[in-house]
């Protein structure tokens, strides 16, 4: 039986670097989670506002927010990143419907690379609004569209 000292090293090696290559994966995440947060906005008072969300696979439902209520749903990004949510924003007479995230195209498909992605929509009685983060201040709302 032949004797290989070196097989003594290699192995230990070869193993803590698979372990520094699943610490590096975990901090660059590959495989970023997305959040999308809904919150009215509206007036007491008013209708309440209705929040039907969907993809190609994942029917989200009908969400009845009251004014200061709000909802999230968090997913990951397909692998060819064609991910997409279109979501129906409906209050009293008044209602619009968009993409609410589209991977490289409008506001919230646009987050950084390897970074997990949070964004808000805020819905008030002079339109629809939109920012980046859990938590956003007023002052980062960005007006995006009009209720039809």
């Amino acid at each position: 039986m032949a004797y290989y000292p070196c097989s003594k090293i290699l192995l230990p090696l070869f193993i803590l670097s698979i372990i520094n290559v699943m610490q590096i994966v975990n901090a660059f995440t590959l495989h970023p989670n997305y959040t999308l947060r809904f919150v009215s906005g509206l007036p007491p008072n008013t209708d309440l506002l209705k929040v039907h969300c969907q993809s190609r696979d994942d029917d989200i439902g009908d969400r009845i927010l009251k004014p200061g209520d709000h909802f999230d749903f968090s997913f990951h990004m397909n692998l060819p990143e064609t991910t997409l949510y279109h979501c129906g924003f409906f209050w009293g007479p008044k209602h619009n419907n968009f993409d609410v995230f589209k991977r490289w195209h409008g506001y919230c498909g646009s987050i950084k690379l390897f970074q997990n992605g949070y964004c808000t929509w805020l819905m008030k009685d002079s339109g629809i609004y939109f920012a980046l983060g859990p938590n956003p201040s007023p002052g980062d709302f960005k007006f995006l569209h009009s209720w039809l």
